[in-house]
């Protein structure tokens, strides 16, 4: 049972590093344009996004696969594989939230306008904001490369249980050596770190998804307001932040339950793929979830509206004084 187990983790594994990484690849090819010149706060959000996308797969997928391949699992693997593991999903969470706050201003602003002017650093600080949430990330989940300790399991026990679970749950197990420490930081602390960004993710779009019924309302009113780049780029980004919020949020909660429920469900054969599958689809789908939604919008508008320049006119051509 643990070979059929171990088989379908290493399956589920390569197929979600393949479709991550052709996903991942073709959003970073189709908005690489904007890295000329002086990038834009969306760019730099869905850029920070890919790269955690492509953490979460290169790193810690391929290292289930080499685990359950039947290669030993050494002390210093097994915090790497949890330490990157924990550190982009609450990334990828951060991330989207900084997205959908983003554009929820943006939102704000363009179905409430106000006389007031935006300030110049607004971009500066976006900036700061986004290398901020990377170094929050490692410092939050630094101490399990620090303080956590691989426990010595025999090599004779319970052979049922070493049968009914894959090779990197029985033998990658990391815990602190105190255990007040291994509550409150390990089972509340991280769990918060995640939840509440989570549950303010989900207020937000929510919120959005009100501000974009307003904006459909004035948009087929009586009175035809109009759109420009700038606008179809702030609607694609709102529409873009709720349907990720519906994929990240189910998935989340669902490897939750899933992981504070192992003990019971050790037995079966599809739970080590079911945890890959939820930790690591939001990686997988979210590249083809943007485009899909983004597939009539020039992609030019994520580097910021541009004016386009009108035709030269020929040099002999003559201009009417009633054009």
């Amino acid at each position: 049972m643990r070979f059929s187990a171990d088989m379908l983790e290493m399956t589920a594994c390569a197929i979600l590093i393949l479709v991550s990484f052709v996903g991942n690849t073709c959003l970073f090819y189709s908005t690489r344009r904007c890295a000329t010149g002086r990038p834009q706060t969306s760019f730099l959000l869905i850029f920070s996004l890919i790269l955690v996308h492509l953490m979460k797969n290169l790193v810690v997928n391929v290292m289930k696969i080499v685990y359950s391949s039947g290669i030993l699992v050494d002390e210093v693997g097994c915090k790497v594989l949890h330490f990157t593991a924990a550190l982009t999903t609450s990334l990828a969470i951060w991330f989207m939230l900084h997205f959908a706050l983003f554009y929820h201003r943006k939102l704000y602003q363009m179905v409430h306008p106000s006389s007031e002017v935006v300030p110049q650093t607004q971009q500066k600080h976006s900036l700061v904001g986004i290398s901020a949430l990377w170094v929050a990330g490692v410092a939050v989940y630094i101490p399990i490369l620090i303080y956590t300790r691989k426990p010595e399991y025999p090599n004779t026990g319970n052979d049922t249980d070493s049968l009914s679970m894959p090779r990197i749950y029985m033998d990658c197990l990391i815990h602190f050596g105190d255990k007040q420490v291994e509550f409150y930081y390990g089972k509340i602390f991280l769990v918060l770190v995640d939840i509440l960004p989570l549950a303010i993710l989900v207020l937000v779009c929510f919120w959005m998804s009100f501000l974009l019924s307003e904006k459909r309302k004035m948009t087929y009113g009586d009175i035809w307001i109009g759109q420009d780049d700038s606008e179809t780029e702030v609607l694609r980004g709102a529409k873009f932040s709720v349907v990720l919020m519906l994929l990240i949020t189910p998935l989340w909660v669902s490897h939750f339950i899933l992981v504070y429920f192992l003990k019971d469900v050790a037995a079966w054969v599809c739970i080590p793929a079911i945890l890959t599958a939820l930790s690591s689809g939001f990686s997988a789908l979210s590249p083809f979830l943007f485009m899909l939604i983004n597939y009539k919008m020039k992609l030019v508008s994520l580097c910021g509206a541009r004016q386009e320049k009108p035709p030269p006119q020929p040099a002999d051509a003559i201009l009417s004084p009633y054009a």
